[in-house]
């Protein structure tokens, strides 16, 4: 049978659907509008760092990837990856939607500057009748200080909301808007939330769904799943954790 690539499946014009790409990279699309948020589909931490490795292949190739809106978090590499970004072969017809200095790094990586958006905390646009708004995130490092989590909400209402990378605080509480998806990170390195503090967000943010991320490519940066899934269902709510492998496919 032949490869089926996200971009080529169609979906009723009600649903959404997701896929997982590792660490916190997923691939979107609804209402015919698809998305890619924080692909790291390269090795460029592994070759700078060994103990950064990944331990799985790519699922999917960065040349293969398409999509008509492509937005970063922040400037970490296994977010805002060079090596993705330079293989992507729609620079010119996709739209790039990052925070303030993390734009900046697109452009040294080829990407058009008509064709980036920045939108920060508190900013909001609207590309091909989606909405995007920068969420607080609070950053992990002096590095990042723009790193900016995203709410989107396709054009039939459907929505998602990114944390980027974040440490905790109750600011992350009082900020975090409502959404049908949730996706948190949940590794507890390198000041990102922990799991006691990721099931914390979720019930602030008490979506339909929560997909877990930020704990499968590296050993090093990594978390069980697993753990989470417990933890969120001894909370009894009405939020159904999914976990998923790469590539597979979420529709809500």
């Amino acid at each position: 049978m032949e490869k089926q690539f996200p971009w080529e499946i169609e979906l009723p014009k009600w649903k959404a659907a997701l896929w997982f790409l590792g660490q916190a990279g997923y691939y979107m699309k609804s209402g015919g509008v698809s998305l890619v948020i924080d692909p790291y589909l390269s090795d460029s931490c592994g070759m700078n760092s060994p103990a950064f490795t990944r331990k799985y292949p790519v699922p999917v190739s960065a040349f293969e990837i398409k999509a008509d809106i492509f937005i970063v978090t922040h400037d970490h590499t296994d977010h805002l990856d060079p090596e993705t970004v330079k293989m992507y072969s729609y620079k010119k017809e996709t739209t790039f939607v990052a925070p303030r200095f993390a734009a900046r790094k697109l452009l040294s990586f080829g990407v058009p500057e008509a064709n980036i958006r920045i939108v920060d905390v508190g900013e909001s646009a609207n590309i091909r009748g989606v909405n995007i708004r920068g969420v607080f995130a609070l950053p992990t490092g002096a590095d990042v200080l723009d790193t900016t989590g995203y709410l989107i909400t396709f054009p039939n209402e459907r929505s998602v909301y990114h944390t980027a990378d974040t440490a905790f605080c109750s600011l992350l509480l009082k900020a975090c808007p409502k959404a049908e998806v949730l996706l948190p990170c949940i590794n507890a390195k390198f000041g990102n939330l922990n799991i006691a503090e990721a099931v914390s967000l979720t019930k602030a943010v008490n979506p339909k769904y929560v997909i877990p991320n930020h704990y499968d490519v590296m050993a090093l940066n990594g978390e069980n799943p697993e753990s989470f899934k417990y933890f969120m269902e001894a909370e009894k709510t009405e939020t159904q954790c999914v976990i998923l492998k790469a590539m597979e496919m979420f529709v809500w």
